[in-house]
């Protein structure tokens, strides 16, 4: 767990669910394409619930090739919200590819991150963004390093104990969101969402 002052930075499943439904919810209202899937875990037959998304997104293809061009070419970008037992917070994988099925490469979703974010992280950001497989399809998916987002929590100060007028899982997605190339719709922010624990 990672502390500030007194605070444990970690979310329970429990509490992952409860905010993963209110993102969901608010998704529905929208139409912004969230949905729920369940992995069913066969050593104990226990039931998993994560978030997916899956849209087609207009990319410039100056990004993806090595000339000027200014055309946008369709990239179809999945992402999957899931939750990290070990590290006690959210864990994101996310796939990309062309209309013809071939995947981007690792260096192609690092040229997608927004420019006032790879700054920041370009120092290292082969251990921010890495390939890995899917833990519940056994796929290969990229993925945002799970250290990277408890410190996201860190930074908003979240801990399993308080009441929020926020949804942290909303404030967390929103805040990485640039690094995995994915549009967060500005009424995510404006949403009355008060979720409370006892």
């Amino acid at each position: 767990f990672f502390r500030v002052g007194t605070l444990i930075m970690s979310m329970t499943y429990q509490q992952f669910v409860v905010h993963a439904t209110d993102l969901k919810k608010h998704s529905d209202a929208i139409d912004d394409g969230w949905n729920f899937c369940e992995y069913r875990c066969p050593a104990n037959e226990s039931c998993v619930k994560y978030l997916v998304k899956k849209k087609i997104q207009k990319m410039n293809e100056s990004s993806l090739k090595s000339d000027r061009s200014e055309n946008k070419i369709p990239i179809v970008c999945e992402y999957h919200i899931l939750y990290n037992p070990s590290y006690s917070c959210p864990d994101v994988f996310f796939n990309m590819w062309y209309t013809d099925g071939k995947l981007l490469s690792l260096e192609h979703v690092w040229s997608l991150v927004h420019y006032f974010i790879k700054e920041s992280v370009v120092h290292d950001k082969w251990n921010a963004i890495t390939q890995e497989m899917h833990p519940f399809s056994s796929t290969p998916f990229f993925r945002l390093h799970p250290c990277k987002n408890t410190h996201v929590l860190e930074m908003l100060g979240f801990s399993s104990k308080n009441n929020y007028e926020f949804n942290p899982l909303i404030a967390w997605l929103s805040t990485i969101s640039p690094l995995i190339g994915l549009e967060i719709h500005l009424s995510y922010g404006n949403k009355d969402s008060k979720v409370e624990f006892t």
